[in-house]
């Protein structure tokens, strides 16, 4: 039982000191230099770009928590053998258009967020190209929310 005890102990450890390597330097949010690493983004603009953030959030959370709620309700259908094709589609064209919403609303977030850089941040921006995390990439932390760090476009 010891020995057990001690390789789960050392397989947690191994396991978190991962998560910490690979989080890099600068951890796995935003880091001393704000939205975007290498943007350099002033407080005012770092603050501009929270209240951003903030207010989106706030308005999506409803959308967010219906479109949960119709996924679950369309997988649930999908895994009924009794379920009829016309509900599925129905259901199906419902997630849809909460997705376009979401679409709709997280372009305007981007929107909102690229007036607050400079024209030369935006330019450091584009020389990056559209790696992870440039173009909303998955991941950072969002929380599984898909903007990805700070949602630039």
């Amino acid at each position: 039982m010891k020995k057990v005890l001690g390789v789960i102990v050392a397989v947690l450890f191994i396991a978190m000191a991962s998560a910490v390597l690979a989080a890099g330097p600068g951890g796995f949010g935003h880091g001393a230099k704000g939205y975007g690493s290498g943007i350099d983004l002033s407080k005012e603009q770092t603050d501009k770009m929270w209240q951003i953030r903030e207010s989106f959030n706030t308005e999506t959370s409803s959308l967010r928590y219906e479109l949960f709620q119709k996924r679950n309700e369309l997988r649930t259908l999908y895994s009924n053998p009794k379920a009829d094709d016309a509900a599925i589609l129905v259901k199906e064209k419902e997630v849809d258009t909460l997705r376009q919403k979401m679409h709709d609303k997280m372009v305007r977030f981007k929107l909102d967020q690229r007036k607050v850089y400079t024209p030369e941040q935006l330019q450091k921006l584009a020389d990056r190209g559209y790696g992870h995390n440039f173009a909303g990439g998955r991941g950072g932390s969002s929380g599984g929310r898909g903007l990805g760090p700070c949602g630039r476009f």
